[in-house]
């Protein structure tokens, strides 16, 4: 999404990207992005949750307009019910996953 970011912001529209890669967003370097700490595919909430999804867009749109070129910044949303212990594990290296507040990648 990112690369396609960049090319509609290059035709005067701007965007957000929504993404629960850090690592990736950071790399393919979008206009703007929001990080939510979310299993990879739901970055705006679980299915059915539809409170839960409005809460995150709603956000989102809120922290769109302050976004500085380039930035990434974290939301503040946590995946949660049975599935949320140990999603990292399943969807990330152990390099690669997000522990710190703001999602950045584990380093170590």
């Amino acid at each position: 999404m990112g690369l396609i970011a960049r090319v509609i912001e290059a035709s005067g529209i701007p965007t957000v990207c929504m993404t629960s890669a850090w690592d990736i967003t950071a790399a393919v370097r979008p206009p703007r992005s929001l990080y939510v700490h979310h299993p990879l595919g739901h970055q705006t909430g679980a299915a059915g949750d539809l409170a839960g999804q409005k809460a995150i867009v709603r956000a989102a749109l809120e922290a769109a307009p302050a976004l500085a070129r380039g930035e990434i910044r974290a939301l503040p949303f946590r995946w949660k019910g049975p599935a949320a212990a140990g999603w990292e594990a399943r969807a990330y290296t152990r390099r690669e996953t997000p522990t710190t507040a703001d999602g950045k990648p584990n380093r170590g």
